[in-house]
């Protein structure tokens, strides 16, 4: 058992894998327990004693308490496996929506986890690596699910709202490090920026994306108003960016264009981050799955609130192998921990009991989403534009300059023929290749892994509409 520690919780003291107080239970660890003071407080109470101030140790004691239960009274993003030195048997899980990573394969009796695909493909010469689901739990026994974002209907309002988001963001805050964020000038990064600088007025934020990028005139406008330092990441265009590409379709372990794209910007903030000196940074990522952003979502509820929640919970589902995976492996690529308020327990509670009609209406003979988180900046007129408020939703690769037009098929133009094309589609049929841009990302993906011992890449990232029974993208 071992971790490649970011140093993070109790850097001098919280090296892995931690045990129990009584030594029984072993424990290596990847994420934070953002209430682990809390249980701390409590197993003391139960007698138990701390060698550290680390969550990895409140996480072993608090199964060495409780057992599985242990997990429902966990807040954060985590993966972690367990083993129990008395008997052999381990405990592996994830956390509810999957922000962190946990990869299992098969050798002979025995199972192999990693936090990457990779590693697991290198370890042993045979079997598929498999992944274990958000919110899902393996044993010696089986795996089974142990949460389940509720949805129950609920009173609302921008102050209940308010308090709940600011809460989600404060407890994100690491203790004794410097923080900073990702910054697009939308509604979920300037929101989640305006909580943060309540806590730390001086956190500086990084704006990725090329000199014409839509999202500048936005998130400049907030930065001036506000005196925010913001630090703009000037990204790659031309000809070098394949070169990019191909490093970080390793680096994030998959070939979808709705994962890599935005990726090649995640990317490059991550490194700049991480050369400033930083080891925690924020992420508005979930908002727009929770509060019904993306117009697919907006169509959805606009059919019924049946096929809007349906919607909802695909995105919700799909989440661990986009824009969570996109954003796990930059940062910690670049050794940066990134983590998401909006995905917090009670904030995706609140959220997920919130009907179509109170997220959505219709503006200008258009349905738009978001309103909830909407309703915030009229709480706070002199501090959050109103710009950002009636923004409309945009990609966050769009938005940082990535045109989909001929400028960047020209690159895939350039480096794969038709007939490459067509030899590609055949050669990977079961990945369902649509054009060039995804032949060129698996072929990269493939030199790097066999991907034909990794079935989840075969499932595309794909929402399934009720109404037309189409696809989109997710």
């Amino acid at each position: 058992m071992a971790t490649r520690r970011l140093r993070i919780v109790d850097p001098a003291l919280g090296q892995q894998p931690q045990s129990s107080f009584d030594g029984q239970i072993l424990v290596s660890f990847n994420g934070e327990i953002y209430n682990h003071k809390i249980l701390r407080a409590e197993l003391e109470g139960l007698g138990m004693t701390f060698r550290t101030g680390s969550d990895t140790e409140v996480l072993a004691n608090a199964l060495r308490a409780w057992g599985g239960a242990a997990l429902s009274r966990l807040s954060g993003m985590f993966a972690f496996v367990a083993l129990d030195l008395r008997n052999g048997e381990f405990l592996a899980a994830r956390d509810p929506f999957g922000v962190k990573p946990l990869y299992v394969i098969q050798s002979g009796e025995g199972f192999l986890f990693c936090s990457e695909i990779r590693p697991l493909l290198d370890a042993a010469p045979q079997g598929d690596v498999l992944l274990v689901p958000p919110g899902h739990f393996l044993t010696n026994q089986g795996c089974d699910r142990f949460h389940t974002v509720p949805g129950a209907r609920q009173e609302t309002s921008p102050k209940i709202l308010d308090r709940i988001l600011e809460d989600a963001v404060a407890s994100r805050l690491p203790d004794d490090l410097a923080v900073t964020s990702l910054f697009s000038g939308g509604i979920d990064s300037t929101l989640m920026v305006h909580y943060a600088r309540r806590h730390r007025p001086d956190m500086p934020v990084y704006f990725a994306g090329t000199p014409d990028a839509p999202d500048a005139i936005f998130a400049a406008a907030y930065a001036e108003a506000t005196g925010l330092d913001m630090r703009k990441v000037d990204c790659v265009t031309g000809p070098e960016t394949l070169a990019l590409l191909e490093a970080v379709v390793s680096g994030v372990e998959s070939f979808e264009p709705v994962t890599i794209r935005p990726a090649l910007y995640a990317w490059q903030a991550c490194e700049r981050i991480h050369r400033d000196g930083f080891r925690v940074a924020l992420s508005g990522e979930g908002a727009d799955e929770l509060f019904a952003g993306y117009s697919h979502l907006e169509r959805a509820f606009s059919h019924s609130e049946e096929a809007g929640q349906g919607v909802r919970q695909q995105c919700l589902d799909l989440m661990h192998r986009a824009n969570l995976q996109r954003l796990d492996r930059c940062g910690m690529r670049f050794a940066v921990e990134i983590r998401e308020p909006f995905l917090d327990g009670q904030l995706a509670a609140h959220a997920m009991g919130l009907t179509g009609g109170q997220m959505l209406r219709t503006v200008n003979g258009a349905l738009r989403g978001k309103e909830p988180l909407r309703a915030l900046y009229d709480l706070y007129p002199g501090e959050l534009p109103v710009m950002i408020r009636d923004r409309r939703k945009i990609g966050f690769d769009e938005g940082a300059g990535l045109k989909d037009d001929g400028g960047w098929r020209d690159l895939f133009e350039a480096a794969i023929s038709d007939a490459e094309l067509a030899d590609g589609k055949r050669q990977f049929a079961d990945y369902e290749i649509a054009g060039k841009e995804e032949l060129f990302c698996l072929r990269a993906l493939s030199k790097t892994m066999d991907i034909s011992r990794v079935p989840h890449l075969k499932a595309r990232l794909r929402v399934w509409m009720p109404a037309a029974q189409k696809e989109a993208a997710a």
